[in-house]
Parts: C-alpha cells; structure tokens; sequence
C-alpha cells in the first residue's frame, strides 16, 4: 500500500483573493486563507477542484498552477523533504518529521504554521519562495487597501523589518555574523 496521496489543488472560494482560485501549491494557498475568514477545500486532482468550485456556483475560475507545485508526495522509501514556509524558526527544509532535525519541533508550537512533505528539495524550495511571494502580495493587498480607505503611513521610514518580524535571537546574530565572516574569508 502506498502512501496517501498530497493534496495538489486548492480551490480558494473567498479569503484574501479578488477571485475564486485554484491554486496548485499550499504555499500560494495558505497566506490568502490564513487568520482570515475563508472558504476553501484541498483536492488531489484539478478536476475535483474544478467540481467543487461548481458547486459553489463558479463556472470558471482563476487557476495558478506551478509545475514545479505538482506530483509532490514522495514515494514508499523514497526521500522526503519536510518544508516549512511557516513555523517557530525561519523557513527551512528538514530530512525528518520527528526528531532532533525534524520539521515536528518547527510546526507543532506554530500558530498558523505552513509545511508540507515534497519528493524533491526542488520542490520544497518551491513552495517556501511561493509562501514568501504570497505572504509578500498579501501584505502588499493590506497596505494598498489601507491607503485607498484613506490612511497614511505612521512616517516614511519604512521599519518594516520592526514591524512585522521578530527581533532575532541572539543565535540568529551569532550565526548571520559567522556566515558574513565566512563569506569576507571566501572573497
């Protein structure tokens, strides 16, 4: 018996979309349906997208798909690659679910965490960049909303660093200055 299938498409019927969309990768799927009120089902094939996008009332809908996106689940002793758009740490890919480098410890603690198991590492870096793209255009969808209901910009420095990330730990200092000394030593 092999192993369940990954869910491949996802019909967003509302959420953080101009219009209903089917998406082939939960990275370009979460954000827009995340800490919002929304409406949408994951399905292993587009043609079960496409119905249950029917049923909602929609003959034809926006459709997003990555190549890179599809035929995701790894097969029966083959190699998983654990990503992890979204967790208690920075995006990263790890070998294992469980474990000292598993992905478990990243996702288990995060409130709206984003991961998914992927059969190449191409693919899992796929899916981060397509979080950190979607992530980015939901932001962006936030602010421009804003300025069109008429508000302004608390100043112009643009702190976005300050607003919307956690100050890093200082192991995250500690590592950001051994890779730049890496880096100085290499050039």
């Amino acid at each position: 018996m092999g192993r369940k299938k990954n869910k491949e498409y996802y019909a967003v019927f509302s959420g953080r979309v101009d219009e209903p969309t089917i998406f082939s990768s939960w990275g370009d799927a979460h954000p827009r349906v995340t800490g919002c009120e929304a409406v949408m089902k994951g399905f292993a094939s587009i043609e079960k997208a496409r119905q249950y996008m029917k049923e909602l009332g929609i003959s034809e809908c926006k459709e997003v798909i990555k190549e890179t996106a599809l035929n995701t689940t790894p097969a029966n002793n083959d190699t998983a690659y654990y990503a992890v758009a979204y967790g208690s740490e920075g995006p990263c890919i790890k070998p294992y679910w469980y474990g000292d480098k598993g992905a478990f410890e990243e996702t288990d603690k995060a409130p709206y965490a984003c991961h998914k198991h992927f059969r190449t590492e191409a693919q899992a870096e796929a899916f981060i960049e397509d979080w950190k793209e979607a992530y980015a255009e939901v932001i962006y969808r936030a602010v421009k909303e804003g300025f069109s209901k008429g508000m302004k910009p608390r100043d112009l420095k643009l702190n976005l660093v300050e607003s919307l990330f956690e100050e890093p730990s200082d192991h995250d200092i500690e590592e950001i200055g051994e890779t730049f000394s890496s880096q100085l030593t290499l050039a």
